[in-house]
């Protein structure tokens, strides 16, 4: 880990996607929000301290500007979002069962953020981001983005590397519905975990890339310092470095889930803050299961803040 002084402010460039949230508060009422995997973790990491901006194209019009707002009053910096004239933002309904678990409706046909990389000066930005200790992404944000996208993401990616040694984070969050075939989710996430420093895997991630052993991930599409944090479905979280299991740890949850959207998201959001100060692996994961349990007892990926 790039260890960092507990008395210096983290700096983490967050990519993504953040969207108009609908999701049940009653039978028959919908509640109106902004989220998105990787939207959701930028704002638990402000929340936590730590100066975070969001990277993003949205449209130019009222619910686009109204995103913006929403994000600036969760102290994230929002200077680095580019506006496209012809695009706006996408919108997904959530659908939760009686034990929590999710089903997403998508409407992004006309999403601003699938146009980003073809919209930006590679080389500029990373001159923006001088100060900037890590970049976070996710499998989502892979999944939305045409070839030219990605061919110009992966340019962005490896140039800040070069020039500034980045920590570079991926949560593989692998939606199937987002992907046309699981062999082009292979190359593409290889593509990009190969050039991670830490990746967030889960169980149901590995199933969805066709791997039956995490061993075999590790050996395939990790670098030899790429560090892995797996998490199984039955709560045990594993810590890889390359092949090499370091720690393990049994997570559950005490009370009834009533929704678990958003739980990953703020699992990482906490994680990555002491994970950048070096802080003890095991004392990472309470801290970071424990938001995630309070996030899991209420609806919608974002909690008040007064939880």
């Amino acid at each position: 880990m790039n260890k960092i002084s507990q008395n210096k402010s983290i700096s983490v460039c967050v990519i993504g996607e953040c969207m108009v949230e609908l999701y049940y508060a009653s039978s028959n009422k919908l509640s109106f929000g902004y989220a998105g995997d990787t939207a959701n973790t930028a704002i638990y990491m402000a929340r936590m301290g730590l100066n975070t901006s969001y990277l993003t194209s949205t449209g130019v019009d009222n619910i686009s500007n109204k995103m913006i707002e929403y994000l600036s009053s969760e102290k994230i910096n929002t200077s680095f979002i580019r506006k496209n004239i012809s695009k706006t933002i996408g919108l997904y309904l959530i659908e939760t069962d009686s034990y929590g678990e999710r089903r997403f409706t998508y409407w992004r046909s006309s999403s601003a953020a699938k146009y980003l990389f073809q919209d930006i000066s590679i080389n500029n930005f990373v001159k923006n981001l001088k100060d900037c200790n890590a970049i976070y992404f996710s499998g989502i944000t892979l999944s939305i983005y045409d070839n030219l996208n990605l061919k110009n993401f992966y340019k962005f990616i490896v140039l800040l590397k070069k020039i500034k040694n980045i920590e570079i984070i991926i949560d593989l969050n692998i939606r199937k519905s987002n992907w046309t075939n699981k062999s082009k989710i292979q190359n593409i996430i290889k593509k990009f975990t190969l050039v991670s420093n830490l990746i967030f895997l889960s169980e149901e991630d590995l199933n969805n890339i066709n791997f039956k052993s995490i061993k075999k991930f590790c050996s395939t599409f990790c670098n030899n310092n790429s560090k892995v944090l797996f998490r199984k479905n039955n709560g045990l979280v594993c810590f890889y470095i390359k092949n090499n299991l370091k720690y393990k740890v049994s997570l559950s949850m005490r009370k009834k889930v009533i929704d678990t959207t958003g739980c990953g998201d703020s699992f990482n959001a906490s994680f990555i803050k002491d994970y950048l100060q070096d802080n003890c692996f095991f004392d990472t994961v309470k801290k970071a299961h424990k938001l995630a349990s309070k996030v899991a007892m209420n609806r919608g990926a974002i909690i008040k803040k007064d939880n």
